[in-house]
């Protein structure tokens, strides 16, 4: 009997500015080590290989029950409450973000699919119409399914991004600054070119979701 291994991870590639990012970039430091490990995992040698495996990488992500994330608590629970919502980066730079129901689906298709086994893939995010977001756009459909108060969205700057969320990933913003300070596009071409016709959530749909999760789940 066969088993299979499925591993995400957020991307953390360094690249240059407007260039899409693509899989087999690592950065520098403790990010890129674990990475370049989980990344070798698929790549086993077949002595050492006990398992089929895949890693599927996202961007930066939202959605019901997501708040290990930089796009969690503070930005939905500040925007619900009335507060300032805080975007970590430059908010007029693009930037990929990815919907977590959407990242389970394809962590599905990527467990079924055999031809997925031995390599990394980008999993999608929005369609290629809507592409990446910025931060300021991102903030704004969030304040206005939230029917918040227009308050002047928050950057978040690198000195300050470790207490954006207290999380271990926050406290390594910094190593990946380069994501958040110039475009940050996420190439999930060679998934959708593998496995077909992708369907990816509507941007403003899943922002209603995610309010309406943390509406209903408020710590």
């Amino acid at each position: 009997m066969a088993a299979c291994l499925v591993g995400v991870a957020e991307r953390a590639a360094q690249v240059e500015a407007a260039q899409p990012v693509r899989e087999g970039v690592e950065p520098d430091g403790e990010v890129g080590g674990v990475s370049r490990c989980e990344g070798a995992l698929p790549h086993a040698a077949p002595p050492v290989r006990r398992v089929r495996a895949t890693l599927g990488r996202a961007s930066d992500y939202y959605g019901p029950g997501g708040v290990n994330t930089v796009i969690g608590p503070t930005v939905f629970a500040a925007a619900l409450a009335g507060k300032t919502a805080r975007w970590v980066g430059d908010l007029d730079q693009p930037h990929t973000v990815a919907y977590l129901p959407d990242i389970a689906a394809a962590l599905v298709t990527l467990g079924e699919r055999a031809e997925a086994d031995g390599r990394a893939w980008h999993l999608p995010a929005a369609g290629p119409a809507a592409g990446p977001v910025t931060g300021r756009r991102f903030l704004d459909l969030v304040r206005g399914v939230s029917g918040a108060h227009r308050r002047p969205p928050d950057r978040v700057g690198e000195r300050s991004a470790s207490s954006a969320c207290s999380t271990r990933p926050c406290a390594q913003l910094g190593e990946t600054w380069y994501q958040r300070d110039r475009p940050f596009i996420s190439d999930d071409s060679a998934f959708r070119n593998a496995f077909g016709p992708v369907k990816v959530t509507p941007r403003d749909e899943g922002v209603a979701a995610t309010r309406d999760w943390y509406r209903h789940n408020a710590a």
